[in-house]
Formats: structure tokens, C-alpha cells, sequence
């Protein structure tokens, strides 16, 4: 995988993860939106945490593996997204949210298929 693919996965899920921050922020106060917000965070800081072996593992059979994973990470994150959207319908950021996840999985399935 290039520098800039690499680097461009790395701010696309950094944008993730700040999406879903300031979602926490917007959110109205609730213990359901509470539990829901911190399952989308952690679920993304595993999504960080995966890439980032799959960018130490290389290229290979490994690497494939690794990224498929990092896939599943992406779209658990959208599912949970979609929950909290189905409850919290008004806020614009969580489409913004939806849709940088969905970007990410676009780009994990073209490298896997590579």
C-alpha cells in the first residue's frame, strides 16, 4: 500500500473519530445516548488500533486478513450509527458520521480486493 493511500485511510478515520466526538457533544443528555455514543467511540479507536497493525504487517496474506477485520470494525461502527441515528433523527452530524463510515468500508473493500 502507498504513503498517501496509507495516510489517507489514517485522516479518514481520524475524521471518524472526531465526527463521533462531537456527536457525544450534540447529543442530547441520556443514559441510552450515553452507552451508544462510547460504543461508537471505542469501536472506532479499535478500528485505529487495527489499522495500524495492518500498515505494520505490510502486504500479504497477513495484511488481507488484518484489513478484512478492519472492515468488520466499519461496519459495526455504521450499525451502532444507524441505532443512534433511528433515536436521534434531528442531528446532522450523525449523517456526516454515517457517511464517512460508509466511505471507510468502500475503501477497505478496494484494498481487499486488490
Amino acid at each position: 500500500m502507498s504513503i498517501e493511500l496509507s495516510l489517507y485511510i489514517e485522516k479518514r478515520i481520524l475524521n471518524l473519530l472526531l465526527f463521533a466526538l462531537e456527536l457525544k457533544r450534540q447529543l442530547p443528555e441520556s443514559s441510552d445516548n450515553f452507552i451508544l455514543s462510547n460504543q461508537i467511540v471505542r469501536i472506532i479507536r479499535r478500528l485505529e488500533s487495527i489499522y495500524e497493525m495492518a500498515r505494520q504487517v505490510g502486504e500479504g496474506e497477513e495484511f488481507v486478513s488484518v484489513m478484512v477485520e478492519a472492515q468488520k470494525e466499519a461496519r459495526e461502527t455504521k450499525y451502532w450509527i444507524r441505532v443512534l441515528k433511528e433515536s436521534n433523527a434531528q442531528l446532522r452530524i450523525i449523517s456526516e458520521l454515517e457517511d464517512e463510515s460508509e466511505e471507510l468500508i468502500k475503501i477497505f473493500s478496494r484494498i481487499i480486493s486488490m
